[in-house]
């Protein structure tokens, strides 16, 4: 006989999305111009990393919708309340008069701000070691992914080796009926949004081509009349 079943979720959440071409092309043209050197304030073993400059106008805009998704969906994973009881606790801003985040649930009441993002062009034998970001939110966008780290790829998907060129993000302890780790060979125009504190890294390939990708943090608050 047949049983159904289910199991919990369990980890942080992790969104995992694409963006329209339209802004995978803004964000190559506008990281290319980018001249103002990252490298000192990353991890990463990378030698062309640039912060991009006045990016409110044409990068918030395009960027919001994502993080909407986000909030929206780490409440349906979490727990409203426990989101807004986060960003309560945290006193990121000053609470004027007593308030139940049950009150009134929802997007609108969440605010935040961009603090840094940068654009890292990866090379052959480049790297970047675990490490996580500073805020309470972080995010990954694809733009260049050549076919020959692909074709690295499938040389060595025969063992348990890890992608070139592949993500890698780590949750807990490595155990046997569990899966602590999350490996992802990108593609063109993904966008990964995930806590801030989770550690991660990216793996190194041989090709002589550029793997481009944008990162960013986030940090959350409140809205200044909800508090």
């Amino acid at each position: 006989m047949e049983k159904g079943f289910r199991f919990p979720y369990w980890g942080p959440f992790v969104l995992e999305t694409t963006i329209e071409d339209e802004f995978v092309k803004i964000l190559l043209e506008k990281g290319r111009e980018a001249t103002l050197d990252a490298r000192n304030d990353l991890a990463g073993q990378i030698e062309k990393e640039f912060y991009y400059e006045k990016y409110e106008d044409w990068f918030m805009p395009r960027f919001s919708p994502y993080v909407d998704i986000y909030i929206q969906e780490v409440k349906r994973y979490k727990g409203a309340t426990d989101v807004f009881k986060f960003l309560l606790e945290r006193n990121f801003n000053t609470q004027k008069e007593p308030w139940s985040p049950m009150e009134d649930i929802n997007i609108g009441n969440i605010t935040w701000f961009l603090h840094s993002l940068w654009i890292n062009f990866q090379a052959a034998n480049e790297y970047n070691p675990p490490h996580n970001h500073t805020g309470d939110l972080s995010f990954i966008i694809y733009l260049q992914v050549p076919q020959e780290i692909r074709e690295e790829a499938l040389i060595i998907a025969t063992n348990s080796t890890v992608a070139p060129g592949a993500l890698c993000m780590e949750y807990g302890l490595e155990m046997p009926f569990g899966i602590s780790g999350f490996s992802k060979l990108p593609v063109v125009g993904d966008i990964l949004i995930f806590p801030a504190w989770l550690k991660h890294h990216v793996m190194a390939f041989q090709s002589d081509v550029e793997r481009i990708s944008v990162s960013g943090n986030i940090t959350l608050g409140l809205r200044n009349d909800k508090v």
